[in-house]
């Protein structure tokens, strides 16, 4: 820390700011009650604007009479100097949250005040079992082979010590100790999501910024885009994230820490010292405050998507003000064109599929099944039809038309149903036709029509169709 970053923190640094905020006392009380007292990580503007009436109200009974603006003035104004986040979910009204900066002072603050009773003991313990969980971690095999054994040992003989009757209770002052350790823990956990959040809304800002300044093509600046999500994500911190999201998430995780909190808080130690809820909230505040990271990054990906909507809404808008500008040439220059020449030509039948006739989604409808009984029962349908399926042989179609192609170049599909006489009727003809749809050397003349004669074999009437010219080639 030298004389240049002391002076850039003492001018931009917004929890320095805080502190010498023109009504700290205003700000800091207040803000302490309603988020760390009432153990709350967001209000809305019109139930934080209540309770800062009511604090008003409380600071006027006791004669202080030094802030006369009005609680939405006030509120207005710390989110302006960034001491509150203000912003929308779903509703129209504004949500109020502290941001990192007094996140930081409150707990600062906090420290500041001396405590009647302080752990040394619980934090020295927690000191050396982390360093024994680093050392241990890294080891090689045989030495961590060597510790759990020796862990092992020490565990056997305390378990030979209870049976013997050698139990000692850990005292009042260890429990104390432990559970004062653990609810700062939780507070400066929950503190400490306040600054992944803010660095999840800046990438979601820095996005935002790219998006309107840059020129790139769209698969460019999402690559650019995916690229940064994807380094916060892999930083340390945001590795640390999903692990903790994922261990939040476990449904084991969840009662194994509702049943420690259920005995924690049977214990008469506890109870003397206990005072805030914080430890026993620290599961809903924790999945509180993850969904809010995880809706910053949802957020994002919302960007991107408007995004990528917008730009190709921008490019339709350019490809209609192309064609409009084809069509003008061409009706300035109708009498220089012939009607008979081709401007533009497609390889293979242009097939149009427009959006609108896409089928809506319906979701799949769920059979629900009772625990009735299953009885056999009986068809009262024809089952005959189903053994009365014929097949087409597309096989034996080419084969008749490569024996009447052996003495011709060219065959028309009227003469070669002449030749082979259709025994399925008019799925046969549709076979034929796709024969030659699907291979380039035949032609289909769609200008030009000729009449299909079917004979029906059982009842030896005849049917006549309309169909275009086909020509198979050999």
């Amino acid at each position: 820390m030298n004389y240049e970053k002391a002076l850039s923190l003492y001018r931009n640094d917004k929890t320095l700011q805080l502190l010498r905020a023109e009504h700290f006392p205003l700000l800091v009380g207040f803000l302490h009650l309603a988020f760390k007292q009432q153990d709350k990580i967001s209000y809305t503007q019109s139930e934080l604007q209540s309770l800062l009436a009511d604090y008003l109200y409380a600071l006027e009974r006791q004669d202080i009479n030094e802030y006369n603006k009005s609680p939405l003035e006030y509120l207005s104004r710390w989110a302006q100097q960034g001491y509150l986040r203000r912003y929308y979910e779903t509703a129209d009204e504004p949500v109020y949250e502290l941001s990192p900066a007094t996140e930081n002072a409150l707990k600062w603050l906090e420290d500041l005040n001396k405590q009647q009773f302080v752990g040394t003991h619980s934090r020295l313990l927690q000191f050396f079992h982390l360093l024994q969980q680093i050392v241990n971690t890294t080891s090689g095999p045989y030495e961590r082979i060597q510790q759990l054994q020796a862990e092992r040992n020490k565990i056997d003989q305390e378990i030979e010590q209870i049976r013997q009757g050698n139990f000692v209770k850990p005292s009042d002052t260890q429990i104390k100790e432990n559970y004062f350790l653990a609810e700062e823990t939780a507070r400066r956990l929950l503190s400490d999501f306040r600054q992944v959040e803010e660095n999840f809304r800046e990438l979601d800002t820095q996005t935002r910024q790219t998006i309107v300044k840059s020129s790139l093509a769209k698969a460019d600046l999402l690559d650019n885009v995916f690229e940064q999500q994807d380094h916060l994500w892999n930083t340390d911190q945001g590795k640390s994230f999903r692990s903790f999201w994922e261990f939040l998430m476990s449904e084991q995780m969840q009662d194994e820490l509702e049943n420690l909190l259920g005995k924690m808080n049977e214990i008469p130690a506890i109870q003397e010292v206990k005072k805030e809820q914080t430890v026993d909230r620290i599961k809903t505040n924790l999945v509180d405050a993850g969904d809010k990271v995880n809706r910053s990054n949802d957020g994002l990906i919302e960007q991107l998507r408007k995004f990528v909507e917008q730009k190709n809404l921008s490019e339709s808008r350019h490809i209609l003000r192309n064609i409009e500008e084809m069509e003008y040439l061409l009706l300035e220059h109708n009498e220089t064109i012939s009607s008979w020449e081709s401007l533009l030509k497609i390889d293979g039948l242009f097939k149009p599929i427009l959006i609108m006739e896409r089928p809506l989604f319906s979701p799949p409808v769920k059979v629900s099944f009772d625990k009735a009984d299953i009885q056999e029962g009986m068809s009262e349908a024809d089952t005959n039809l189903l053994f009365e399926q014929f097949y087409v042989d597309i096989e034996e179609l080419r084969n008749n038309i490569k024996q009447a192609l052996r003495n011709k170049t060219q065959v028309v599909l009227s003469e070669l149903l002449d030749l082979y006489k259709p025994q399925k009727g008019l799925t046969e003809i549709l076979a034929y036709m796709q024969i030659a749809a699907n291979d380039k050397k035949h032609y289909i003349n769609r200008e030009l029509q000729e009449e299909l004669v079917v004979e029906n074999i059982e009842s030896n009437k005849k049917y006549s169709l309309k169909a275009p010219v086909i020509i198979f080639n050999r």
